[in-house]
Parts: C-alpha cells; structure tokens; sequence
C-alpha cells in the first residue's frame, strides 16, 4: 500500500532529451560568397585583381583554404563548448578520411531550443567571421580587423553561454506544493 501511494503521489519528473543541430555548409558558403563580395566592392581603392581575389573566396581554387579554416573552427567550437556537448551517434561516413563533398557540421546538446538556436547563430557567425579574417589578413589587412574582432565577440559568446548553462544532472523534481 505504501508503494502504491508513493508512486501516485510522487513528485513528477522531467526528462532532458538532447537534441541534434545541424549547421549546413551550403548556409556557410552562400554567407561567405556575399561578405566577400560585399567586401570587394567596399573597398574601390584596391585594383580589380585583389577586389577578385577577395570575391571569389569560395571559388575552386580557393575553396580548399576555406574548408580548412572551418575545420579549425569547428575543433574550436567543440572546444568551447565541450561543457554542453555530447557524442553524436556513429556513422558510416564519421569514418572517411577525405571529406565529403557536402560537409554539414552536427553538434548534440542538452540544452533548451532558444538556447540552441542562439548557439546555432553564434557558431555560424564564428565560422563565417573567421574564414573571413583568414581571408581578409592577406588581401585587405585593413579589413581584417573588423572581422577578427566578429570572431573573437561570437567566441566569446558561445564560451559565456558554455559557463553560465546549468546543466541538468538528472530528472529534475517539483514539489506538488508551493512551500
């Protein structure tokens, strides 16, 4: 009898469920097709060769770099946020070395979604930010500064959001009175 009145009159449990975001490649390319270009045609007083070089950030050439810089940003990233992070489930395509033509980023969160949707903003501003301070440091120094700075205030951010998540423990309970 006891069993049976604990059970119906036990405080209700809530259970975290993780869920999976993806930021997709295409977002981050079309993101940095338009800052390069917007950044080529800011600055006049560079000759047509180095407005081309900066416009073209994503063309086959120079797509290579690209990726690269976003492979750092994603080890970043889950450095950053290694607090929240939990592993993603395996697949057969985690195990290529080369990668794959359509590279979309996956991370797993126990947070809430307005939380991981700010998550989602700032880590694709971080990477669209840094791929374009790399870029930028070669071709217009002067406009690598700006950019550097959007990297550094997104990382900041997602490292603030990493520190201050409580994270849950366990099944949360709620007393069945106020007091």
């Amino acid at each position: 009898m006891q069993s049976i009145l604990s059970t119906l009159f036990a405080a209700p449990t809530i259970h975290y469920s993780l869920f999976t975001m993806t930021i997709l490649s295409s977002e981050i390319l079309a993101d940095l097709r338009s800052a390069g270009w917007l950044e080529g045609e800011l600055h006049p007083e560079l000759d047509r060769h180095r407005r081309h070089e900066i416009a073209d950030i994503c063309e086959l050439d120079n797509v290579e770099r690209v990726w690269r810089v976003l492979a750092v940003c994603e080890a970043q990233v889950r450095l950053a946020l290694s607090r929240l992070l939990h592993p993603l489930p395996k697949t057969p395509e985690a195990n290529l070395l080369l990668r794959p033509t359509k590279w979309d980023f996956r991370f797993r969160f126990a947070v809430s979604t307005a939380v991981g949707g700010f998550l989602r903003e700032k880590i694709h501003e971080y990477m669209v930010a840094a791929v374009m301070a790399d870029r930028c440091s070669t071709i217009i120094p002067s406009a690598a500064a700006s950019w550097v700075s959007r990297r550094d205030a997104a990382l900041a951010a997602l490292q603030n959001v990493a520190a201050t998540t409580r994270l849950p423990t366990g099944p949360a309970r709620r007393p069945l009175f106020p007091f």
